[in-house]
């Protein structure tokens, strides 16, 4: 049997509740791996940075063997030199030997400086290779708690949306299919909001005035309506302020019509003023204007919605 629009109408509000929270479920497991992709991209830069201080400090190490070395031969080049001293019988030998100590000497001073200034370099280097090691193991340490915590939530939502999808299919199983396609099409657009009410004279959705024979046709509730506007699905509710609405439009439908009276009578005595006829010209032409606007078919109906 057939379900009645009030059933379909209840069904789609209930559904409205049991799809928002699945998609909002849905939208949380497809965010997960992100919360971690932050800290996946630091760990690659601290990693790319330990790469390139490891070689730096490699280099410096090198070098600094390189100048111990050779301050090991310019000590050991001037100590010769001056064993020499004790055998020395000429000036010209004094003088060579002398100076051949001398730039010895001067290259030892040279070399313990660049020594000194290498290890500093070496220390700085060093202590930057530390601080970047223990940077990554930590990084490492949160991710890997990180990702334990997202699988556990995740096998948790996956869950919670199995059940959900398991309690939507017992609920709308009278639906048709292609309104429920295009129903969860809306709620993933909407921000979850695919059926709503209309109130005197506008969407609750978007918050446009309609029209009012389309109004209408909402109202009679004889099949699905969808808002041209916005494509959400359209039930009329209730508010106070509908009756003071009616009111005014009832009212001025009554001054109309005592209007348009008084031109007939005023036409058929042929006794008109310029004054009357003036009000007959202004009359017919307001009559002639209400015909004149255009009427929305009361057949229509929206069935495309926004991506």
């Amino acid at each position: 049997m057939p379900m009645r629009m009030d059933e379909v109408f209840e069904t789609l509000r209930q559904y409205q509740e049991m799809l928002s929270k699945r998609v909002e479920l849905e939208k949380q497991l497809e965010a997960m791996p992100k919360t971690i992709e932050i800290q996946n991209q630091m760990l690659s830069r601290e990693k790319k940075s330990f790469s390139e201080v490891k070689e730096q400090y490699e280099i410096s190490e090198a070098s600094l063997k390189e100048l111990r070395q050779a301050l090991g031969e310019a000590e050991m080049k001037r100590e010769n030199a001056e064993k020499q001293m004790d055998g020395i019988t000429t000036q010209r030998e004094y003088d060579s030997v002398n100076k051949e100590i001398r730039e010895a000497s001067e290259k030892e001073q040279e070399l313990r400086r660049r020594i000194q200034e290498e290890e500093r370099r070496f220390a700085d280097i060093d202590d930057r290779l530390h601080r970047i090691e223990i940077s990554v193991s930590t990084l490492e340490s949160e991710i890997a708690q990180k990702r334990a915590e997202i699988d556990e939530n995740s096998k948790e939502i996956s869950d919670d949306v199995e059940k959900l999808k398991t309690e939507e299919n017992d609920l709308t199983r009278d639906l048709d299919e292609d309104l429920k396609f295009k129903f969860e099409r809306i709620i993933r657009s909407k921000s979850g909001m695919g059926i709503v009410p209309i109130h005197g004279v506008v969407c609750t959705g978007c918050h446009m005035i309609l029209p009012a024979n389309f109004v209408n046709e909402v109202r009679q509730a004889d099949k699905i309506v969808f808002c041209p506007y916005c494509s959400r699905i359209l039930y009329y509710e209730e508010t106070e302020t509908d009756e003071s609405m009616e009111e005014i439009l009832t009212g001025s439908l009554v001054d109309l019509n005592d209007e348009e009276t008084e031109e007939v009578e005023d036409s058929e005595s042929n006794d008109e003023t310029d004054d009357t006829s003036g009000k007959s010209k202004r009359g017919s032409a307001r009559k002639k204007k209400v015909q004149s606007e255009p009427l929305i078919d009361n057949d229509f109906l929206v069935d495309t919605m926004d991506e």
